[in-house]
């Protein structure tokens, strides 16, 4: 080769040389630039990733704490609930009974004693209401009235009969008007007496209201610690029919400011 072809030959190597050099630096700039570019964009992916998680995160963490704030709030409620029924105690002289306040199948107060009081048949109270009774009838009778004990303490068992007696005569609508269901009747506490008289026949009668006997209970009952537990007009609120003859004891006090007050036993406590 000729000395002039050689050095034309070496140019155009190094030319090819360096067109080469040239395309591996741009082919590896662009590698590199694509990497910098998907490892930017995995950041940015994990970024959002972490971002969402803490707050979903966060969010589980919220609900779970409302959740358990929600929890805690009605089991206050379950528990203020509880308490207030339960805070006078079954054995309390005003402890609220009625359909939606029950007592225990074998409650039986402790305290009973046998009316000696004029009665159709033989009848039992607490200790405490049979002392007050009879006051009430002592003053009946100074006044030139008599009344009768007719029903006093019953059982569970015997209300359970009387309701069913009640639910096969009228039915359940009309018995649910004028019997309690057991475990929902006061007459089961010992503290509650139907009381009647001659100008009735010796029956439980809503013309007991108007007789001279009626209008003296309904007028003096809470002088001595009874009131008439389910009077007329109420029976939205208390779930009976009028009763001018059902007398229940709360002591003086509580019947003498529930009488003045003009309300129910239900409207009293603020309670059903």
């Amino acid at each position: 080769m000729r000395i002039k072809d050689k050095k034309r030959f070496i140019i155009a190597c190094g030319g090819l040389a360096a067109i080469l050099i040239l395309i591996i630096v741009v082919l590896t700039i662009s590698f590199w630039n694509r990497n910098e570019s998907q490892a930017e964009a995995d950041s940015k992916k994990n970024t959002q990733t972490t971002a969402t998680a803490k707050e979903t995160d966060t969010a589980a963490n919220t609900q779970t704490a409302a959740a358990g704030q929600s929890t805690q709030t009605e089991t206050k409620e379950e528990i203020k609930t509880t308490t207030t029924e339960n805070a006078a105690g079954v054995d309390s002289v005003i402890t609220l009974v009625n359909k939606n306040h029950s007592m225990s199948a074998n409650y039986v107060p402790s305290d009973l004693v046998t009316v000696d009081l004029p009665s159709t048949r033989d009848t039992q109270l607490r200790s405490i209401a049979a002392e007050g009774l009879t006051k009430l009838f002592k003053a009946a009778e100074g006044a030139g009235l008599e009344l009768y004990c007719c029903s006093g303490y019953r059982s569970y068992e015997t209300q359970s009969e009387l309701y069913t007696w009640n639910v096969e005569t009228y039915g359940v609508d009309g018995a649910e008007l004028v019997s309690a269901r057991p475990g929902m009747s006061e007459h089961q506490l010992g503290l509650a007496m139907d009381v009647t008289s001659a100008s009735v026949g010796f029956d439980l009668l809503e013309s007991f209201g108007t007789t001279a006997e009626g209008q003296f209970i309904n007028e003096n009952a809470h002088k001595y610690g009874f009131i008439v537990r389910y009077p007329q007009g109420k029976t939205d609120i208390t779930g009976y029919a009028y009763e001018p003859w059902h007398l229940r004891y709360l002591g003086v006090d509580v019947a003498t400011a529930i009488y003045n007050s003009g309300k129910t036993m239900e409207e009293y406590y603020s309670t059903n």
